[in-house]
């Protein structure tokens, strides 16, 4: 009888077996490692009307700063605990918001002077659908201490936009990028946490259970890690920046304004299959990029702190800023390593 409940138990959709020592040896357990050690449980949360206080958020930065879901019930928490892989418990507070994804970044406190372990991120521009995925975090509310968060294998139904319900009221999550959809096994206490490949390499963040507005179908999501990045990336880098995230560092009126920045360079476009890296194929005479140095050949490595992982990459993190940012370049110029500083401008009249 024992033998045949463990065989029931392995075939469960989702579920990740301890089964024994071949599991530790593999692809999937060394994942898990990459991952789990930078997985915070998050509690504190204010509770009502069955919804639950208690949520995962993810470590993506030494100095302690934990990016997880915002909600009303996280705003309103009177305090935010944070147990730690470790055991520790530490308080938080919020002190980022990015309203366009519904995120917010914690700050842990308590522990001054503290580094804490950081999961590696990932590129979701390469998430296709059929993937294998881990979706991992506080579910249940079972894991209290050095007690490991949940695990729920699953796989990648599309990478799509949609139309969705989400929160208490059924109002509109209008958000308008494209979403992982996937079916690993999701619970509220899940929500914030880390969406993980097989390679350990974080790929998205957990969202409510949100329903489709077209079809009424219930569906588990993901924001796609690179949607992100920006967020993560400004607030490591401007520790004491206004709460409010206003997208691509722009200022308010700006913002509003949402003139498209004009770099003047253009790279090498090709690789539908397997990405391309992000070569300068030319740069307009006379452009932001020309007056700041940058040449055909050179290899983008990143913009500000952020990885450039292919020319789709590029092109898609340079739409993101507005005329008047700045930008700071690191490329590749044969061996040498340069870090261009250029200010972007309105794209010329034609």
């Amino acid at each position: 009888m024992r033998r045949a409940a463990w065989i029931v138990l392995l075939f469960l959709p989702g579920a990740l077996s301890a089964a024994g020592p071949p599991l530790r040896s593999s692809r999937l357990h060394r994942a898990v490692e990459a991952v789990q050690p930078a997985v915070v449980k998050i509690f504190g949360v204010k509770g009502f009307r069955g919804v639950y206080g208690y949520r995962t958020g993810l470590i993506v930065d030494k100095s302690g700063l934990v990016l997880t879901r915002n909600s009303v019930t996280l705003e309103e928490a009177p305090e935010i605990r944070c147990h730690l892989h470790d055991g520790r418990r530490l308080p938080a507070r919020i002190v980022r918001e990015d309203r366009r994804t519904k995120m917010v970044i914690l700050k842990l406190l308590g522990d001054s002077g503290a580094t804490y372990p950081v999961a590696p991120l990932g590129d979701s521009e390469t998430v296709r659908p059929g993937h294998f995925v881990l979706l991992i975090g506080n579910a249940y509310k079972v894991a209290l201490g050095k007690e490991r968060c949940a695990v729920n294998v699953g796989v990648v139904s599309a990478v799509t936009p949609i139309a969705m319900r989400s929160g208490l009221a059924r109002g509109a999550f209008d958000y308008p990028d494209k979403v992982i959809l996937h079916d690993a096994m999701n619970n509220p206490g899940v929500f914030g946490g880390p969406l993980a490949d097989l390679e350990g390499k974080v790929i998205g963040i957990s969202g409510t259970l949100v329903e489709s507005r077209d079809t009424n179908a219930q569906v588990h999501y993901a924001i796609p890690i690179n949607d992100l990045e920006p967020f993560i990336d400004d607030t490591v880098r401007r520790p004491d920046a206004p709460r409010l995230f206003l997208r691509e560092g722009a200022d308010a009126e700006r913002e509003q304004d949402r003139t498209p920045g004009y770099l003047g360079a253009h790279v090498l476009k090709g690789g539908i299959n397997r990405p391309t890296p992000a070569y300068v194929d030319r740069v307009d005479r006379g452009s932001p990029a020309a007056k700041a140095g940058l040449r055909p050949d050179d290899l983008v490595l990143r913009i500000d702190r952020m990885r450039v992982k292919s020319w789709r990459s590029f092109v898609r993190m340079m739409s993101r800023y507005h005329a008047g940012d700045e930008v700071r370049l690191t490329v590749k110029r044969g061996e040498e390593i340069k870090v261009l500083a250029i200010k972007l401008d309105k794209r010329p009249k034609r």
